[in-house]
């Protein structure tokens, strides 16, 4: 049984996001709206709040591992595969925006995709988005996982997965788990060596993106691509 006034204080709450929409709201009260959707008997304030203390924002609380959302006390497993679920829906849309459309004409859609197929993640990845001759995305992958601080990235695998695709241009990214914004000597050097290898076979790199934290930076923006 809910508690009447734990009852009239959820739906006061969802009363406020159909008139107004987030506006007004506070980033625990955001999370507090959710949990109303998965947590039915509980008083979900706490949690909220408590899951702002734990993760310092939004992003760090949608980022969060299941495990990690889990030992909020409150939370239980439906509440963490919720909030995980929201994460998940998130990339979908991101990414569902992107086919059929010049990448080059979306850079703000395509960076924020990568931001949140990336960000969170305690390993670094690479991987591409694969375009057509009109730049348009055939296909987002990450093809390599590998340390904290480094993925082993096979060339020859990655142009095998362009010519399976038939692709004529890649956006590459990684990720630094650390949040360090600034592209290595090593990742130039590789962005080099597959622009290089690429050429040949009439696939062009387009651009290079780095995930650092919730910052997603441009190798060609930055002056770190050069061709």
């Amino acid at each position: 049984m809910v508690d009447a006034s734990v009852k009239g204080h959820r739906e006061r709450l969802r009363q406020r996001f159909f008139t107004t929409g987030l506006q007004g709201f506070h980033d625990y009260e955001v999370l507090e709206l959710l949990l109303t959707y998965s947590i039915p008997r509980s008083d979900v304030k706490p949690i909220a709040k408590c899951l702002m203390n734990q993760f310092g924002t939004l992003a760090g609380v949608f980022d969060a591992t299941h495990i990690e959302l889990k030992q909020i006390h409150g939370m239980g497993a439906k509440g963490a595969h919720f909030l995980n679920l929201i994460r998940q829906v998130e990339v979908r849309y991101l990414a569902s925006s992107l086919p059929a459309k010049d990448v080059f004409n979306v850079p703000n859609k395509v960076k924020s995709h990568l931001r949140f197929l990336l960000q969170g993640r305690g390993m670094e990845c690479f991987g591409a988005i694969f375009t057509d001759q009109q730049h348009r995305q055939l296909a987002t992958e990450i093809l390599f996982e590998g340390t904290v601080d480094r993925a082993a990235v096979y060339p020859r695998n990655l142009i095998k997965r362009a010519l399976i695709l038939d692709a004529k241009g890649m956006i590459l990214f990684h990720n630094h788990p650390g949040g360090t914004a600034q592209a290595s000597s090593a990742d130039i050097q590789l962005t080099q060596v597959l622009h290089a290898a690429c050429e040949p076979l009439d696939i062009k790199v387009l651009d290079h993106f780095l995930v650092a934290g919730t910052e997603v930076l441009s190798f060609r923006e930055q002056g770190w691509f050069t061709e």
